[in-house]
Protein backbone atom coordinates (compact mmCIF):
# COMPACT_ATOMS: atom_id res chain seq x y z
CA UNK A 1 0.00 0.00 0.00
CA UNK A 2 1.50 3.05 -1.31
CA UNK A 3 0.73 6.64 0.48
CA UNK A 4 0.88 10.05 -0.68
CA UNK A 5 2.90 12.46 1.90
CA UNK A 6 2.72 15.65 1.63
CA UNK A 7 3.59 19.08 3.94
CA UNK A 8 0.45 19.89 6.17
CA UNK A 9 0.83 23.44 4.59
CA UNK A 10 0.24 21.76 0.97
CA UNK A 11 -3.25 20.63 2.95
CA UNK A 12 -4.47 22.78 5.33
CA UNK A 13 -7.88 21.38 5.74
CA UNK A 14 -6.02 18.59 7.64
CA UNK A 15 -4.95 20.75 10.23
CA UNK A 16 -7.81 19.90 12.87
CA UNK A 17 -7.54 16.23 12.21
CA UNK A 18 -3.84 15.98 12.87
CA UNK A 19 -4.21 18.41 16.03
CA UNK A 20 -6.68 15.87 17.06
CA UNK A 21 -4.31 12.66 16.68
CA UNK A 22 -1.44 14.30 18.26
CA UNK A 23 -3.48 15.36 21.42
CA UNK A 24 -5.25 12.40 21.49
CA UNK A 25 -1.90 10.57 21.44
CA UNK A 26 0.17 12.60 23.73
CA UNK A 27 -1.25 15.95 25.18
CA UNK A 28 -4.74 14.52 27.19
CA UNK A 29 -2.73 14.85 30.05
CA UNK A 30 -0.97 18.23 29.89
CA UNK A 31 -2.43 20.85 31.91
CA UNK A 32 -4.51 23.44 30.14
CA UNK A 33 -4.00 21.76 26.73
CA UNK A 34 -6.79 20.93 24.05
CA UNK A 35 -7.06 20.26 20.45
CA UNK A 36 -7.58 24.00 19.80
CA UNK A 37 -3.98 24.35 21.74
CA UNK A 38 -2.48 22.05 19.16
CA UNK A 39 -3.98 23.83 16.35
CA UNK A 40 -2.24 26.89 17.48
CA UNK A 41 0.88 25.30 17.56
CA UNK A 42 0.56 23.65 14.17
CA UNK A 43 -0.12 26.49 12.45
CA UNK A 44 3.83 27.66 12.83
CA UNK A 45 4.31 24.56 10.96
CA UNK A 46 2.29 25.50 8.12
CA UNK A 47 4.90 27.40 6.50
CA UNK A 48 6.51 25.30 3.10
CA UNK A 49 10.31 23.79 3.34
CA UNK A 50 11.01 25.69 6.76
CA UNK A 51 11.60 23.99 10.33
CA UNK A 52 9.03 23.51 11.85
CA UNK A 53 6.86 21.47 9.51
CA UNK A 54 4.55 18.73 9.47
CA UNK A 55 4.10 16.17 7.06
CA UNK A 56 0.29 14.28 6.08
CA UNK A 57 0.26 10.64 4.84
CA UNK A 58 -2.98 10.14 3.04
CA UNK A 59 -4.51 7.13 1.07
CA UNK A 60 -6.52 8.27 -1.54
CA UNK A 61 -6.90 11.74 0.14
CA UNK A 62 -7.61 10.51 3.12
CA UNK A 63 -5.30 11.15 5.88
CA UNK A 64 -3.57 8.23 7.78
CA UNK A 65 -0.71 9.59 9.79
CA UNK A 66 1.86 12.40 10.41
CA UNK A 67 5.22 13.60 11.68
CA UNK A 68 6.45 16.59 12.21
CA UNK A 69 10.19 17.92 12.09
CA UNK A 70 10.70 20.47 15.22
CA UNK A 71 13.55 22.79 16.27
CA UNK A 72 13.23 21.30 20.03
CA UNK A 73 10.76 18.63 21.14
CA UNK A 74 9.33 18.73 24.60
CA UNK A 75 11.40 17.62 27.32
CA UNK A 76 14.71 17.95 25.07
CA UNK A 77 15.91 21.33 27.19
CA UNK A 78 18.93 19.38 28.79
CA UNK A 79 20.01 19.43 25.17
CA UNK A 80 20.31 22.01 23.85
CA UNK A 81 22.67 21.83 21.29
CA UNK A 82 20.88 18.87 19.27
CA UNK A 83 18.42 19.96 16.78
CA UNK A 84 16.27 19.56 14.99
CA UNK A 85 14.18 16.89 16.23
CA UNK A 86 11.95 13.94 14.58
CA UNK A 87 8.50 14.34 16.94
CA UNK A 88 5.14 13.18 16.78
CA UNK A 89 4.95 10.46 14.49
CA UNK A 90 1.59 8.61 14.41
CA UNK A 91 -0.40 6.31 12.04
CA UNK A 92 -3.84 5.85 12.40
CA UNK A 93 -4.33 2.55 14.17
CA UNK A 94 -5.97 0.13 11.37
CA UNK A 95 -2.97 1.49 9.35
CA UNK A 96 0.00 0.58 11.29
CA UNK A 97 2.35 -2.17 9.93
CA UNK A 98 1.98 -1.23 6.27
CA UNK A 99 4.67 1.05 5.87
CA UNK A 100 2.95 4.18 6.82
CA UNK A 101 4.92 5.19 9.41
CA UNK A 102 8.23 4.38 7.81
CA UNK A 103 7.50 6.31 4.88
CA UNK A 104 6.80 9.33 7.37
CA UNK A 105 9.55 8.77 9.03
CA UNK A 106 11.91 8.49 5.53
CA UNK A 107 10.01 11.68 4.17
CA UNK A 108 11.07 13.86 7.39
CA UNK A 109 14.73 12.50 7.41
CA UNK A 110 14.57 13.56 3.66
CA UNK A 111 13.00 17.63 3.84
CA UNK A 112 15.76 17.61 6.46
CA UNK A 113 18.62 16.69 4.46
CA UNK A 114 17.21 18.84 1.77
CA UNK A 115 17.01 21.79 4.44
CA UNK A 116 20.76 21.58 4.95
CA UNK A 117 20.06 19.25 8.41
CA UNK A 118 23.34 16.73 8.72
CA UNK A 119 21.75 14.32 11.42
CA UNK A 120 17.89 14.45 13.27
CA UNK A 121 17.11 13.13 16.84
CA UNK A 122 14.17 11.95 18.36
CA UNK A 123 13.14 11.16 21.67
CA UNK A 124 11.03 7.51 22.45
CA UNK A 125 9.50 6.03 25.74
CA UNK A 126 8.53 2.66 23.78
CA UNK A 127 9.72 2.39 20.18
CA UNK A 128 13.12 2.49 20.36
CA UNK A 129 13.76 -1.16 18.49
CA UNK A 130 10.97 0.23 15.57
CA UNK A 131 13.28 2.83 15.05
CA UNK A 132 16.92 1.02 15.44
CA UNK A 133 15.21 -0.78 12.35
CA UNK A 134 15.05 2.19 10.83
CA UNK A 135 18.77 3.21 10.91
CA UNK A 136 18.32 5.33 14.46
CA UNK A 137 21.27 5.26 17.43
CA UNK A 138 20.74 5.19 20.76
CA UNK A 139 22.80 7.84 21.90
CA UNK A 140 21.17 8.73 25.48
CA UNK A 141 19.13 6.13 27.51
CA UNK A 142 17.57 6.82 30.63
CA UNK A 143 14.55 5.38 32.80
CA UNK A 144 12.19 7.37 30.94
CA UNK A 145 13.54 7.81 27.59
CA UNK A 146 15.56 6.81 24.67
CA UNK A 147 16.72 9.98 23.00
CA UNK A 148 18.32 8.55 19.21
CA UNK A 149 19.89 10.03 16.36
CA UNK A 150 20.16 9.21 12.57
CA UNK A 151 22.41 10.87 9.34
CA UNK A 152 20.64 12.30 6.95
CA UNK A 153 23.35 11.49 4.24
CA UNK A 154 23.73 15.45 3.52
CA UNK A 155 27.61 15.82 3.22
CA UNK A 156 28.44 19.13 5.18
CA UNK A 157 30.48 21.08 3.00
CA UNK A 158 34.06 22.76 3.61
CA UNK A 159 34.18 26.55 3.11
CA UNK A 160 37.83 25.84 3.05
CA UNK A 161 39.14 25.52 -0.39
CA UNK A 162 41.63 22.71 -1.51
CA UNK A 163 45.10 24.09 -2.18
CA UNK A 164 46.59 22.79 -5.02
Amino acid sequence: MKSQIEQLAERPDLLPCVAEWIYDEWWTEVEGASVGTLTHLLRANMDRDQIPLTLVASLDRCPVGTATLLTHDVETEEWPDLTPWLAAVYVMPEYRRRGVGAALIQAVVGKAAALGVETLYLSTVLREEYYASLGWNVIHRSEDKVVMSKATNRRKTSSLKAST
